[in-house]
């Protein structure tokens, strides 16, 4: 009886000291995105600062919009006169057609107006593509946050050119900041027992903050180590950064 008393204690004493294990971490931001956009124009406002807040939506940058106003409106204008002539392509061909009912035209007027009919609607589709378009670039010349975050970097000043013909010019830079996340290197035979999804403690000189592991490295690194990434919400904590040491407390 004491020798099973004995064993069963000697069972939850290494159940105790294996029940969490710990490595240490460096922290690192969830999504980190260089922002640009797909038109050229002249920087007329930057509306942030390198280490700002800001929330999903937010202004960052707006180019200057008169060029994208001035083609909108050439694209108005374009479409409703597209729209005209095809209505009357569609009236003339229409007469047309009744004409040839009652013979008093030939088979090649009726073409001919059918040609017509059809380059009227092609020039009415164009226009509709341009219309749309130009409403993009429009949209395009205004920079948003995709997601709340952190600005690390801004290119650009007000006044500035950018040229987007060939290859995006890289505008702002934003790190996502909630959730972040602790990246740890560690061996293969610390590998047992870990799973997507388990439940850890992100730990930072007096605060714990509650996460889980999100991915295991399915192969090595040159030095045999596995990559490990928690993702946790800093909460109230503020003041983190990318590259940050920390340590981790696997459940």
């Amino acid at each position: 009886m004491k020798i099973h008393y004995l064993a069963s204690l000697a069972l939850l004493l290494l159940a105790a000291t294996t029940a969490a294990e710990e490595f240490p971490v460096v922290l690192d931001w969830s999504q980190r995105a260089v922002l640009s956009t797909p038109v050229s124009g002249v920087v007329s406002q930057v509306a942030v600062r390198p280490g700002e807040s800001v929330e999903a939506g937010q202004l960052l940058l707006q180019l200057d919009p008169r060029p994208f106003q001035s083609a909108l409106q050439d694209a108005t204008a374009q479409l409703h006169k597209h729209r005209l002539q095809r209505d009357e392509a569609r009236r003339e061909l229409e007469r047309t057609r009744e004409l040839y009912e009652r013979a008093v035209i030939s088979v090649h007027d009726l073409q001919l107006a059918e040609i017509a009919f059809a380059v009227a609607e092609s020039d009415y589709t164009s226009a509709v593509a341009a219309l749309d378009a130009a409403r993009l670039h429009l949209e395009y010349g205004t920079l948003q946050a995709p997601f709340a975050g952190v600005v690390l970097s801004v290119e650009v000043t007000p006044g500035m050119t950018v040229i987007n013909a060939q290859q995006a010019t890289p505008l702002i830079t934003l790190a996502q900041d909630r959730p972040m996340h602790a990246v740890a290197q560690i061996p293969a035979v610390a590998l047992a027992g870990l799973v997507t999804g388990q439940a850890a403690s992100i730990i930072l000189a007096d605060e714990r903050m509650d996460g889980k592991l999100e991915y295991v490295g399915a192969e090595p690194d040159s030095r045999g180590q596995y990559t490990l990434t928690f993702s946790f919400d800093p909460g109230q904590t503020t003041g983190l950064h990318a590259g940050q040491p920390a340590h981790v407390e696997v459940r």
